[in-house]
């Protein structure tokens, strides 16, 4: 196992700036004096037609729903190429995202990213990131989906997971979401991203239940399978189908140590109470195992993940991505005994097992 001399719960009530990263980790250039990453909790959301005015309408109640539950400390917004207005500007002298978005036309691309960075190269624990293809791509089919991502601080997950929950499921309802996933994760520097890469393939490799990974190259290969699990796992319809719907998922995830919830076009699994980071020294979390052995048949068989590094650093391509995809996959003679090991995990509270099925 991996041991702190330090307790990262007290020491972020303490002093959260402690837990942000320098920029730079693991490059030729060594670590620089500005936030590289900071480890959080996020969601992320696949979904179509952001090019449609109701889907636009969703997106920004999302984010509505996100600066009221969350309170978020959002400095920055990055948008790539916008049809009109800077690319990038403090929060403070943005427009509404509605405002916004209801000057758009259909064939613009969505592209919003908030960030809580003191500078604008800095990442910071608040995150709202929207990616949306234009019409004309979508209509020619094959390009992939749209992508939503949120994070908030570790704290507030561990202080507030139910609400995490709640905001989570609510945007795959808004959104008729096709799949999605939340858990750990890091929020790189939107303006230094590349630079970051290789400390997120350094961080995936000592804890498994971290996510890894640009929203935009993920959304890339979302239309051909779920990307990963996470505490929280979306699919939809479709994909519950394809692994025998509900009844299945019921009597091969137990109800004690995993929720089930409906967001009508679909259903968000629950994996335990909290968020696990699963370290790559300790077994593997069986609440992790056995929905990713479920759901592997509807696993996309590849993904986009990071961008080829010049020097020659670490980077999850090629075949590193497609292992990370594999991290939780057992044999498949071995599931009764991560189904036995279950019993020694975290349960679920009584009002976080969501309906009966």
């Amino acid at each position: 196992m991996i041991e702190l001399p330090f307790d990262p719960l007290e020491l972020m009530r303490n002093n959260p700036a402690a837990m942000n990263v320098p920029g730079g980790l693991l490059t030729k250039q060594g670590p620089q004096s500005y936030v590289g990453c900071v480890p959080v909790i996020a969601g992320t959301l696949f979904f179509p037609d952001a090019h449609l005015p109701a889907v636009r309408d969703a997106i920004s109640a999302c984010f509505d729903a996100y600066q009221l539950a969350v309170m978020p400390e959002l400095t920055w917004l990055f948008r790539e190429d916008p049809p009109e207005g800077p690319s990038k500007q403090t929060v403070a002298k943005a427009k509404p995202l509605k405002a916004m978005l209801a000057r758009m036309d259909e064939d613009d691309g969505l592209s919003f990213h908030y960030t809580s960075g003191k500078e604008a190269h800095d990442a910071g624990p608040w995150e709202f990131q929207v990616f949306g293809i234009p019409a004309w791509r979508a209509k020619m089919g094959g390009w992939g989906l749209c992508g939503l991502r949120f994070s908030v601080p570790l704290l507030f997950v561990e202080e507030r997971p139910e609400a995490f929950r709640d905001l989570f499921v609510d945007f795959a309802r808004r959104l008729r979401a096709a799949h999605g996933y939340a858990g750990h994760s890091l929020v790189l520097s939107a303006l230094r991203y590349d630079e970051n890469q290789a400390f997120e393939t350094f961080l995936t490799s000592k804890l498994r239940g971290f996510d890894a990974g640009n929203l935009v190259a993920g959304a890339t290969k979302a239309h051909l399978g779920i990307k990963t699990v996470g505490w929280l796992t979306a699919i939809n319809q479709a994909y519950l189908e394809k692994i025998g719907g509900e009844s299945t998922v019921r009597s091969e995830l137990p109800k004690d140590w995993f929720g089930l919830f409906d967001y009508d076009e679909g259903i968000v699994i629950q994996a335990g109470p909290q968020p696990e980071a699963a370290p790559a020294d300790a077994p593997l979390p069986a609440r992790l195992v056995l929905p990713n052995m479920l759901l592997q048949p509807v696993r996309t068989p590849s993904v986009g993940l990071h961008y080829a590094s010049a020097e020659s650093e670490p980077r999850l391509i090629g075949w590193a991505a497609e292992e990370w995809l594999k991290r939780f996959d057992v044999p498949a003679d071995a599931l009764l005994e991560y189904k036995a090991r279950l019993l020694g995990e975290p349960k679920l509270a009584i009002k976080n097992k969501g309906p009966s099925i």
